[in-house]
């Protein structure tokens, strides 16, 4: 849990432009702030115990199953119930990619394989999969045609499809009524995401009814507090995706990700996402990082600890147009040279 990004918490007051995390920072929440305002008295009250209320809602909107909805602490709680529910099972995690996975499998005791050694065939054929789409921290996306064929015929893998990200690119992706349908299928969604309100923790699973069944007998009474539940209610009723243009707003990422490619000694990857994953020549990342705190009071995210990458990678998202262009120009000087230890132009 000490290597994720927005970690804005470290440095008090000396971060001015937040790039490290994968959230849009500028949604409009005038609407829900005045909502949870005019609730606030609710905190003196136990919340539902099971938020059955809010999955019957979420089922509405997506006419589907209510049996196959269970909502959750953030996605990062699904993942944790998730692989309690398959203690001791095997577990493949493709890498770069979300850290949690790995660090919940370990918890409950998986045999874990990274996918990138020949030890598939040494695994129980009893499996589970664990794919981020779109991935964390790559932007990649994997086709909604490939997931659906892979999923269908392998009926004996179980596969968990993270879609946390899904509000946040313009591909296709799998829609909850086709989880519902397949027994060896979970997908995650994240209200905290697509909302952008990662401090009231919300998020939920769409699955088969019976592996959602599965899952209620693991889950923790009062997971997801009252106010959380009643910011639910409100935005799915009443509320709209924190990136009211995602065409324009990708549109931008494209250009950051074109004015970063211009800095020499920096690679910069190809995403489908408003995140991307940036290489450095020669500096570490945490040298990078420290240096745009410091100097510019711009954070980013450290990508060290993602299993595979180097301590050469890091992670920006894009955000306005004038802070994305302070970002390049801040990248621009440290690669130029500017160090911590360079005397400051008075």
């Amino acid at each position: 849990m000490e290597g994720h990004g927005d970690d804005i918490y470290r440095y008090e007051d000396r971060v001015r432009l937040n790039f490290s995390s994968n959230v849009y920072l500028h949604a409009d929440h005038t609407a829900l702030k005045a909502y949870i305002a005019d609730r606030i008295d609710l905190i003196a009250h136990y919340p539902e115990p099971y938020p059955r209320q809010l999955e019957a809602l979420i089922a509405q909107k997506l006419g589907i199953d209510p049996e196959g909805v269970m909502v959750t602490n953030g996605t990062t709680a699904a993942v944790y119930l998730i692989a309690q529910m398959f203690r001791k099972c095997a577990s493949i995690i493709p890498q770069p990619t979300n850290t949690e996975y790995a660090d919940a499998c370990r918890i409950h005791h998986h045999i874990i394989s990274y996918e990138n050694t020949n030890d598939l065939t040494e695994l129980p054929k009893d499996r589970v999969y664990w794919i981020c789409n779109p991935n964390n921290p790559s932007g990649n996306v994997l086709m909604k045609g490939f997931i659906d064929y892979v999923v269908r015929r392998s009926p004996r893998y179980t596969f968990v499809v993270d879609q946390s990200y899904e509000a946040y690119t313009q591909e296709e992706l799998l829609v909850p009524s086709e989880a519902q349908a397949l027994p060896n299928l979970l997908v995650l969604h994240s209200m905290s995401k697509t909302y952008a309100i990662p401090g009231l923790r919300l998020g939920y699973i769409t699955a088969h009814p019976n592996t959602i069944q599965l899952l209620r007998t693991l889950a923790c009474p009062w997971s997801v507090t009252m106010l959380a539940m009643e910011a639910g209610r409100f935005l799915l009723e009443q509320g709209q995706p924190a990136i009211p243009d995602l065409a324009a707003y990708m549109k931008e990422a494209e250009r950051l990700r074109t004015n970063l490619r211009k800095i020499a000694g920096i690679r910069v990857f190809e995403t489908k996402t408003n995140f991307m994953l940036c290489e450095l020549e020669q500096a570490t990342a945490k040298c990078l990082k420290e240096y745009l705190v410091e100097r510019h009071g711009i954070l980013i995210r450290d990508c060290s600890n993602f299993h595979g990458l180097s301590t050469h990678f890091f992670r920006v998202t894009a955000q306005h147009a004038d802070e994305n262009d302070l970002l390049v120009d801040a990248i621009r000087q440290f690669a130029d040279g500017d160090r911590l230890d360079t005397p400051v132009n008075k």
